[in-house]
C-alpha cells in the first residue's frame, strides 16, 4: 500500500515543517512513499534537497506553471478544456494567493497519478504532537500521527480527520455583539464557546476520554483519505473575490465536502487526535484581539474567508439564498461594528462591504464549481 503526505504552501522556504512529519513517521515505523507539496511564490532548492533525501519520491507542484500537468492529463485522455479547468489558477495579482481547493485538488490528482493508495494532508503550521494537560499544565506530546490515521483507514474508514489543539482561530474576547458577529459569519455554533472565552482563553487540549466516532466534518490540516473514495467524492472547492485590487481567499474547502460525505455514504471517522496547531504563531502567548495588531489581522482574514465561503455553502446546501443573505447581513452589520469598536480597528467595519461583494459573486462561484465538477468527472473516468 502506497502512502503519501500532502501539504499546501504558498512559499516553501524551509524543509522543517515536512521533515517533522517524515521523521515522526520513521520513528513509529511507517514508510512514506511519496511527499507532495504545492507552491505559488517560490521553492527553496535547499529545502527540496533536504526533503528529497528523506523520501523516495518528492513531487513539488508549481501552481503557476500548469502546462506540464495539462499535457499529462491530455495524454491520459482528458480534454484540453477540462485539463485547463483542473490546473489553471486565477490571476490574483502575483501574490501567490491560490484558492485552497485548487491546491488540494492538485495534490489529490498527483497522488492518484502516482498510484498512491492513502493520502494524508497536513498544514505547515501543525506538527505531529498534541497538547495535553499534565498536572494542570499543557504539555506537548509527540504521537504516532500516521499510525492513528492508518488504523482507521485500514479498518473500514474512507476518510479520517480530527480537530486541533492549541489556540482556536477565535481569539479570547468580551464585547457586546459577539453572538451577532458569529451569526453573520455562519459560525453560530461557536457562540457558547466564545462567550466563555475569557475563562478558557480559547485554548484547546487533547481530550483524554473520547473514542473515535463517525463524523462528516473534516479539517484540511489533519485529514486522511483512501484515494479510492474520490471515485464518488467531488473535488475540493473554495472561491475567491476581490475588493478593488485586493484578493480574498474563501475558507472552507473542507467544509464544502461535508454534504457529499453524507450523500455518498462515505465513511468518515474523527480519530480524536488533536494535533498541535500554532494558530497565531506565538504559543504560548494568549492571543490579544483587543491590542495586538497581528492577531487582529489574522482574525480579519479569517472573517473575510468565512464571508467568501458562505454564499457558496448556502448554494451547495440548496438554502433560500435571499433569506440567508438578509439574516447574515443583519447580524454581521451589528457584530462587525461592535468588533471594530472593541479593537479600535476600523478594518472590521469593512466586513459588511466584503459581505456584499462576496454575495454579488455567487453566480460566478456556482458557475466555476459546475465547470470544475464536469472536468473532475472527466478526470475520474480516466483514473478509476
Amino acid at each position: 500500500m502506497k502512502i503519501a503526505i500532502g501539504m499546501i504552501t504558498r512559499e516553501l522556504n524551509s524543509a522543517a515543517p515536512l521533515v517533522r512529519f517524515i521523521e515522526n513517521s520513521e520513528k513509529y515505523g511507517h514508510t512514506l512513499d511519496v511527499l507532495i507539496t504545492t507552491y505559488s511564490l517560490g521553492l527553496s532548492s535547499q529545502a527540496v534537497a533536504e526533503i528529497s533525501e528523506k523520501v523516495s519520491v518528492y513531487s513539488p507542484i508549481d501552481l503557476y506553471d500548469p502546462q506540464p500537468r495539462i499535457e499529462r492529463l491530455k495524454h491520459l485522455g482528458v480534454s484540453e478544456a477540462s485539463a485547463e479547468v483542473l490546473t489553471i489558477c486565477p490571476d490574483t495579482g502575483g501574490k501567490g494567493l491560490v484558492p485552497y481547493g485548487i491546491n488540494r485538488n492538485a495534490i489529490i490528482m498527483e497522488a492518484l497519478l502516482r498510484g498512491v493508495d492513502i493520502l494524508i494532508f497536513v498544514d505547515s503550521d501543525v506538527c505531529p504532537s498534541v497538547l495535553s494537560m499534565k498536572n494542570g499544565r499543557p504539555v506537548l506530546e509527540e504521537i504516532d500521527f500516521i499510525g492513528r490515521h492508518l488504523k482507521a483507514l485500514n479498518t473500514g474508514s474512507q476518510i479520517t480527520t480530527s480537530e486541533y489543539s492549541g489556540y482556536h482561530i477565535l481569539p479570547p474576547a468580551e464585547f457586546e455583539g459577539m453572538d451577532d458577529l458569529l451569526l453573520g459569519l455562519r459560525k453560530g455554533d461557536m457562540r457558547t464557546f466564545w462567550r466563555s472565552s475569557m475563562d478558557h482563553q480559547c485554548f484547546i487540549t487533547q481530550p483524554q476520554s473520547k473514542s473515535p466516532c463517525l463524523c462528516t466534518k473534516v479539517l484540511g490540516g489533519n485529514m486522511g483519505f483512501l484515494l479510492s473514495a474520490f471515485s464518488v467524492l467531488p473535488p475540493f472547492f473554495a472561491p475567491f473575490y476581490t475588493d478593488g485590487e485586493e484578493f480574498f481567499l474563501a475558507r472552507g474547502e473542507d467544509t464544502g465536502l461535508s454534504p457529499s460525505i453524507e450523500q455518498t455514504n462515505t465513511v468518515c471517522t474523527d480519530i480524536q487526535m488533536y494535533i498541535y496547531h500554532d494558530t497565531y504563531d506565538g504559543f504560548a502567548t494568549v492571543p490579544d484581539l483587543r491590542n495586538d495588531s497581528a492577531v487582529q489581522q489574522r482574525f480579519y482574514y479569517a472573517c473575510t474567508g468565512w464571508i467568501g465561503r458562505n454564499p457558496f455553502l448556502s448554494a451547495l446546501l440548496d438554502e433560500d439564498e435571499q433569506e440567508i443573505k438578509e439574516y447574515q447581513r443583519a447580524h454581521l452589520a451589528v457584530g462587525s461594528a461592535a468588533l471594530a469598536e472593541y479593537t479600535s480597528n476600523p478594518v472590521f467595519d469593512t466586513l459588511i462591504e466584503k459581505f456584499d461583494i462576496s454575495w454579488s459573486n455567487i453566480e460566478r462561484y456556482k458557475n466555476e464549481y459546475d465547470r470544475l465538477l464536469e472536468a473532475w468527472s472527466e478526470f475520474k473516468r480516466v483514473i478509476f
